[in-house]
């Protein structure tokens, strides 16, 4: 039942003007409002409260207020009291943009105090300007009052909440005299730690206190806003599931109780490496796990060429993906060039027509994926491990000029050590959600406050991609779970440090994975390291080689089946294998009512730097055979299309992610499949196709449902019912 407009499905559009009004000074405003709602299908629109351009103008407002000072140019025009009727006379919601974060140095030196320091007090901004040219502010300064009045101004105008583009907390700051009195009172300890100094035992509080000081300063811009209007939405930009969050305070659950939304963006970059088609789907997941609404956002420009526009396919797989994670959708159209590219933002819209055509469907709607995956937020933060073995360079694996890349030993320094653990966990995140999208298994995300009896009671599978840092009573939920019937797949070092990255001796824990003894770590490796299955598994036949993760742990087994080994590590290129060792790869327990399956390598992590197809074939293989009623879906699809399901009270959608393109990114055009069967373990008899409203061949058979769809484009929604 919802109870607030913000809880339904939302379609979020913002017209960016780069700091150039006079498109919508000039404009009938009536007609934009017409376009938002007939073109865009937004029925919620952002507008620039303060511009976010070029020389940091975030101090600047488009509305008139006796408090602060107007953009030049705007004259007695207020941008927030002419649209917000318009719009809303159209059912149009309007959230103000408010720019925290990027400020203009002649506004820093009118408030000295006010700017995020380094350790060596050279502002943050002044060491690393924004964008080219600005600065930033601290949230624990005097500017924090400045902010809240500015919200306050802003919500007199009429507008239905804020979004904040900003406050962020930078890297390496912040020192100001504000932060070191506000830790000394929380801690009592006198000094701040140097920054990233994972050999001072204060660095974790001050890791603590940079957080908590975010979420503080949103649960007082929350206040603010209401203060104008009880029911005002309130939302920042950040929430991304990297091992970077440590650096900028960022903590998802932390900040969901003070905003209203969990939002972020996942704008589309042209890079020299290679990019996931399915980022925004991943990205959607994980911002939906909590209990707020989510919403990704889009940029229609390609990369950071603002004026060029995002090309058909990537506009309309970022919608379509955005949905089938459960987020909503919001994208940001350029106005200096926008008269000469509308066409190609209003041909890539067809994806958000079939989203509102469904829209009843989606709304509230809820996860049915059987498949639970741990994000863990503190592994995120604190997982540092001990094996400083794993301080080994593999170099690239490529072979050129007669020279194969090898690696090298690294200094064994405790902060390379955390990077190379970074790139493990982000790896690992990645690839264990990549291998689902390619596999076509549903997942729902799971954040650390959510892991608990409740939330896995739906669940037959739960997954920790080297999920380290877990609290006592997450490792108690996680037994229970499997002892109710449940299966759980874990790798590498899973569960073995506590939630702060403290190394834990946990007896119970490594005896329920099966581990009688974890006697050290193999050198990472990528040339000529392998393992073998002790039978044949699926596809898979017995001693057939398999690459081997690039970290692994050598182990001791007791009560637990063996079904893969490692062989005996070669570290050269071009050698003879040298037998099987007496360490096993893969083993699974028995545990009351289910089972644990557990990776001694971190297989997620090489799926997502190698895409070996034979690793996800081994995975959907066991998950077949171990997990009760087998995967929750088989298809003779192309691992380019993602399947996600969720539901709610109207029926079960099966949401049809076609990325099947060019082969390249930035998409342009999505091939059309075709005749793509479906099977789904659920008790429905009748699917039906909501972009063209046809019932869809369909039978019952052994417990499932099978269909076929005749031609799937960018994006089919099927209905199952009945």
């Amino acid at each position: 039942m919802i109870k607030y407009w913000w809880e339904g499905p939302l379609r979020m559009v913002r017209r960016d003007y780069i700091g150039d009004f006079s498109p919508f000074l000039n404009s009938n405003l009536d007609k934009l409002a017409k376009e938002t709602k007939r073109v865009w299908k937004a029925n919620c629109e952002w507008i620039m409260a303060t511009p976010g351009c070029a020389p940091g103008t975030g101090h600047l407002t488009t509305f008139n207020s006796d408090k602060f000072e107007k953009l030049p140019g705007l004259g007695n025009r207020d941008l927030l009291r002419e649209y917000v009727p318009v719009a809303k006379k159209h059912g149009i919601h309007v959230i103000a943009y408010i720019n925290m974060h990027w400020y203009s140095y002649e506004f820093a030196e009118k408030n000295p105090g006010w700017e995020q320091l380094c350790e060596d007090t050279v502002p943050y901004g002044r060491k690393h300007p924004l964008y080219g040219n600005g600065t930033t502010f601290c949230v624990n300064s005097p500017w924090r009052n400045w902010a809240f009045d500015m919200i306050e101004e802003v919500m007199k105008t009429g507008v239905d909440g804020c979004f904040l583009d900003g406050p962020v907390v930078y890297p390496g700051a912040c020192y100001c005299q504000y932060c070191k009195e506000k830790f000394r009172r929380l801690t009592g300890l006198e000094k701040l730690p140097a920054f990233l100094d994972w050999s001072d035992p204060s660095w974790k509080k001050f890791a603590e206190f940079r957080s908590q000081s975010w979420a503080d300063f949103m649960k007082d811009a929350m206040a603010a806003a209401r203060k104008i209007k009880q029911d005002a939405v309130m939302f920042l930009n950040g929430g991304v599931f990297s091992a970077s969050n440590i650096l900028f305070g960022y903590d998802a659950g932390r900040m969901e109780n003070f905003q209203t939304f969990t939002a972020a963006e996942d704008f589309f970059h042209c890079t020299e490496y290679y990019r996931s088609p399915y980022t925004t789907l991943n990205f959607s997941r994980f911002l939906s796990a909590g209990k707020n609404p989510s919403v990704v956002f889009t940029h229609h420009c390609l990369s950071t060429w603002h004026y060029v526009p995002l090309p058909e396919g990537e506009l309309s797989t970022a919608l379509a993906q955005a949905t089938a994670g459960g987020s909503n959708t919001w994208f940001a159209i350029f106005y200096p060039a926008f008269e000469k590219t509308k066409k190609y933002a209003t041909d890539g819209l067809k994806t958000a027509c079939l989203i509102e055509k469904a829209e009843k469907y989606i709304d509230t709607s809820q996860s049915c994926a059987e498949t639970g995956l741990l994000i863990s937020n503190r592994t995120l933060y604190y997982y540092n491990s001990t094996h400083q073995g794993l301080c080994y360079e593999t170099g690239s694996g490529k072979e050129q000029g007669l020279i194969m890349e090898s690696g090298k030993q690294l200094t064994k320094d405790i902060k390379k050590l955390r990077e190379i653990c970074e790139g493990i966990l982000n790896n690992e995140n990645n690839g264990c959600m990549e291998l689902c999208n390619f596999g076509h298994i549903p997942v729902r995300v799971i954040w650390d406050e959510y892991l608990n009896e409740e939330n896995l009671k739906s669940l037959k599978l739960l997954v920790l991609p080297n999920s380290a840092c877990l609290s006592e009573k997450q490792i108690e939920t996680i037994m229970n779970f499997v002892n109710r019937g449940g299966v759980l797949l874990c790798d590498f070092e899973s569960g073995m440090y506590d939630e702060y990255g403290n190394k834990i001796e946990r007896k119970n824990w490594l005896d329920f994975l099966g581990i009688e003894k974890i006697d050290g770590i193999f050198r990472p490796s990528r040339i000529e390291d392998y393992f073998v299955l002790t039978r044949k598994t699926g596809s898979i036949d017995k001693d057939i080689l398999i690459p081997r993760p690039v970290n692994a742990l050598a182990i001791r087994v007791k009560d637990a089946e063996i079904i893969a080994k490692f062989l005996n590590p070669l570290n050269l290129a071009y050698t003879q294998p040298q037998g099987v060792s007496d360490y096993p790869a893969i083993f699974i327990s028995k545990r009351q009512k289910g089972k644990v399956i557990y990776f001694a390598g971190t297989i997620f992590e090489s799926f997502n730097k190698f895409h070996i197809d034979m690793h996800k074939q081994l995975i959907l293989s066991l998950i077949k055979k171990y997990v009760p009623g087998g995967l929750q879906i088989e298809t003779n699809a192309p691992g380019s299309l993602a399947i996600e399901m969720r539901k709610n009270e109207k029926g079960v959608c099966v949401h049809l992610v076609n990325v099947t393109s060019e082969m390249k990114r930035p998409i342009d055009k999505i091939i059309p499949l075709t005749d793509i069967r479906v099977s789904i373990k659920i008790n429905y008899s009748r699917a039906r196709s909501l972009s063209s409203g046809k019932m869809l061949k369909s039978k019952r058979e052994k417990g499932r449902i099978v269909f076929v769809v005749p031609e799937i484009k960018d994006y089919e929604i099927v209905l199952l019912s009945g």
